[in-house]
């Protein structure tokens, strides 16, 4: 076994990227394996890999990292939250830890798989758990990428830390702007830290750009939906506390003079609450879908592509079992490749994967190459 460990990783766009070395390649006649081919989502659920390159969804910090190359698989074992594995045609024989844009801090350190060809890798991570529940660990997670000499098979997925889809949006984001996310953010962690009172949630309060502004400075004209919630419209981001309470998003509590406030449990969708503007609730509703189920459907493009002539013929109940996920997700985030161009469904098989469109230049503009 043949190890490369890298404990201060710090990955582009929150994606932790491997491709091969910049050997003479050997030519594959996989189809649509690389790493553009596909409109998808670069990572899906946990990692996704093609013709020399993987990528695998990871978050912001500095992360340990460890590459394997193993001459058979290795034993699977426990204490990891999401683990995949998928097929990886390197065309070199070796591989080495990069960026998304091509970082070359790692190329001096390469790791060794042996003869160009197919190989299958493990993807497994270990997340680290957060201070304050809700937030980000301050720490990195632990990712290891095993790779073995394999025949061809399909992606599967061996542990999920949480589900395939991923939690629907309530739309109060598009509704409220930036501020309202500002201010919810400072009550969860006012009040995961102790009693979010006013005063403490203006000292959690943390400006997410610096473009935003500061707790008590002017906020965007939100009287419209002040008055559908029987509120006085605000004007600084203390106004926005009666408005979220008001919208469900917050409890608020009175004792004596103090009210205290929590994240509601159950938030209502946006939709549920306000009169929306069709045009409004028609882009909610397609930022939810979108948010739900574009990494799924990278998963399930990645079946498709590693598939026997690109076709997946197993249904929904056989891909559960693959991709750790239920029978209605499947046909679910089906449902949404396909109308997204992303999936297409030939005569008898469930579904495939149809190539990225090839981009419209603007009329008149000179495209260098």
């Amino acid at each position: 076994m043949k190890i490369i460990a890298i404990d201060d990783h710090s990955p582009e766009y929150a994606t932790i990227v491997v491709r091969d070395t910049w050997n003479d390649r050997a030519e594959t006649d996989l189809p649509l394996l690389g790493e553009h081919d596909l409109e998808a989502q670069p990572s899906g659920t946990i990692a996704r890999a093609g013709d020399g390159w993987l990528q695998a969804a990871s978050r912001s910090g500095l992360h340990r990292v460890r590459l394997e190359a193993h001459d058979s698989p290795p034993p699977v074992d426990g204490g990891w939250d999401d683990v995949v594995e998928t097929p990886y045609h390197s065309g070199t024989g070796s591989v080495v830890l990069t960026t998304v844009m091509s970082s070359d801090r790692y190329t001096d350190n390469p790791l060794d798989l042996g003869t160009p060809g197919l190989y299958r890798v493990r993807v497994s991570c270990r997340r680290t758990q957060p201070e304050i529940p809700g937030f980000e660990a301050s720490e990195g997670d632990l990712w290891r990428l095993q790779f073995w000499p394999a025949a061809l098979e399909p992606p599967r997925w061996l542990a999920r830390g949480r589900p395939a889809l991923q939690p629907g949006g309530t739309g109060w984001g598009t509704c409220l702007g930036l501020p309202g996310q500002e201010v919810l953010s400072a009550v969860q962690l006012a009040s995961a830290t102790g009693e979010a009172t006013e005063d403490r949630i203006a000292a959690a309060y943390r400006p997410w750009s610096s473009g935003s502004g500061g707790w008590n400075s002017p906020i965007d004209d939100l009287s419209g939906i002040a008055a559908q919630l029987g509120v006085p419209a605000p004007a600084t981001r203390p106004d926005l506390l009666p408005l979220l309470a008001a919208a469900g998003l917050l409890v608020a509590e009175t004792a004596g003079d103090v009210t205290r406030y929590q994240p509601a449990p159950e938030p209502p969708r946006a939709e549920e609450v306000l009169r929306l503007p069709a045009d409004q609730a028609g882009l909610i509703r397609r930022q939810d879908d979108r948010h739900r189920h574009a990494s799924f459907a990278a998963d399930l493009a990645a079946v498709a592509v590693w598939s026997q002539d690109g076709v997946v013929t197993a249904t929904p109940e056989e891909l559960a079992d693959r991709t750790l996920a239920t029978a209605e997700e499947v046909r679910e985030t089906v449902r949404y490749g396909v109308e997204r161009g992303l999936l297409s469904i030939p005569e008898d098989a469930t579904f495939a994967a149809e190539p990225r469109p090839p981009r419209q230049h603007e009329a008149g503009r000179i495209v260098t190459r």
